[in-house]
């Protein structure tokens, strides 16, 4: 039987492990870290018992591949999953602005928050901003070279939607300011969704993504013959030089190296960048590779005493390096008092400590939600990542699953696809990797 090894325990890796034992190989996954699930996972705190998760996360109804793999492990979506069918964007007081978003199942509300919110953004506003997605969608490919910025000006998009609506989608979706943005890429999200109308809606978890998501996976992986370890992070990538060379194993942490006759790296693109051996960079698809920049990603996590907010959606903080935030005390992580998640970005705190993070989520809550500064901070965490920016030129840069080096093939919400920093994207390029696999070396014998 032939065996494939994959680096990497995220969601890529896990989906292209379920691909390839579809297929018939053997699978050996290693994982640096001391749990699966990458960046949509969570974990106890062995110290105090409180659940921590990798960051924020919703579970789109348009995330089809991630649905049909869950459903393939017997997970079902209805059961894992609090379904919304709005959001609210924040201004301090606290005041919400609410937006339906399903016009299929809840017309009304995307009625409502589309003829009412005046207040926060008027009909003109609204306009400019439909009128942008429109025109942006006509010409979509052509914004592979302009920022949202340059698109938002180009068609007359107002100041105060371009800071009130723009900006918070922008960084909550892709990390990054929309003058650092690529159109392209939210342009291309926008046409997954209105490509399925009835499915856009926002799921929150019913507990922790590790607990609901990423363990039946894992179990299912297991009890179908996969070898899955943990605590073996890959340390040097093991090649015979040639034209164009070949991948001869994974050496993980203590010396080991672990071999197939295939490789898979599910591996962040900035852990990738610095196992390639130098020659690669001759060829342009690693050199290419190696320009993939990216920005961090920061959750900050924290556990008051009393209930600071009154519902569970998804938040958008105008104005605030808080890009997104969700009281997950409710469905989540059922708790007295609030557990408050949110994702900040803001350049300028690029360099910060946990403690400055800290400080600079209660003074923001406390700017939206006065009441707060009454509440007792039971703990506080910050969890960092790192995301692919998708800035101008970032396209043309993200390589396919197969690279030039036979059996040697890559898996990550960096590479090419078009649903860029999802659970969706991460998913669909461990499938396009398996499938690149299969196609190399051919369906095991029976």
């Amino acid at each position: 039987m032939s065996k494939v090894v994959i680096a990497g325990g995220g969601l890529a890796g896990l989906a292209c492990a379920k691909r390839l034992l579809d297929a018939g190989f053997e699978v050996e996954l290693v994982e640096a870290t001391a749990r699966f699930g990458g960046r949509a996972t969570s974990w106890i705190d062995p110290a105090d018992g409180f659940e921590v998760e990798s960051g924020i996360h919703s579970f789109f109804g348009i995330y089809s591949r991630l649905s049909a793999l869950l459903r393939e492990v017997g997970v079902s979506r209805d059961r894992m999953l609090q379904w919304q069918d709005e959001v609210a964007y924040l201004q301090p007081g606290p005041r919400y602005h609410v937006f339906g978003i399903n016009a299929v199942r809840a017309p009304h509300r995307v009625l409502a928050g589309v003829l009412g919110n005046n207040t926060y953004v008027g009909p003109r506003d609204k306009l400019g901003v439909g009128r942008a997605i429109a025109h942006g969608l006509r010409r979509r490919r052509a914004y592979v070279y302009e920022t949202v910025r340059g698109l938002a000006h180009e068609t007359g998009v107002s100041r105060i939607a371009y800071e009130l609506v723009l900006r918070p989608l922008a960084r909550s979706l892709f990390f990054l300011e929309p003058e650092e943005l690529v159109a392209y890429a939210p342009l291309t999200l926008a046409r997954h969704i209105l490509a399925s109308p009835a499915s856009i809606r926002a799921g929150t978890f019913k507990g922790g993504m590790g607990e609901v998501m990423i363990a039946p996976l894992v179990r299912w992986l297991e009890d179908h013959g996969a070898t899955l370890r943990t605590g073996a992070a890959v340390r040097v990538l093991r090649y015979v030089e040639g034209n164009p060379g070949r991948v001869i194993g994974f050496e993980v942490k203590g010396g080991e190296v672990v071999r197939g006759d295939a490789y898979v790296s599910a591996l962040p693109v900035e852990v990738v960048q610095t196992l390639l051996p130098p020659s690669w960079g001759e060829l342009d698809y690693f050199a290419n590779l190696q320009q993939i920049e990216t920005v961090p990603a920061i959750s900050v996590q924290l556990w008051f005493d009393t209930c600071l907010v009154d519902r569970e959606t998804f938040i958008f903080p105008a104005g605030s390096p808080m890009a997104v935030l969700q009281d997950q005390s409710f469905e989540a992580f059922t708790t007295r008092g609030s557990r408050i998640s949110c994702q900040v970005v803001d350049r300028a705190t690029d360099g910060y400590t946990d403690e400055q993070y800290i400080a600079l989520v209660r003074r923001e809550l406390q700017r939206y939600f006065p009441l707060s500064a009454l509440a007792v901070l039971r703990k506080a965490v910050v969890v960092r990542h790192r995301a692919f920016a998708m800035r101008i030129g970032a396209e043309m840069r993200r390589p396919p699953p197969a690279s030039p080096i036979p059996g040697f093939f890559l898996a990550g919400d960096y590479t090419r696809q078009d649903w860029f920093t999802t659970m969706e994207g991460a998913v669909r390029s461990g499938e396009m990797a398996a499938a690149g696999v299969l196609t190399a070396l051919g369906p095991p014998p029976a």
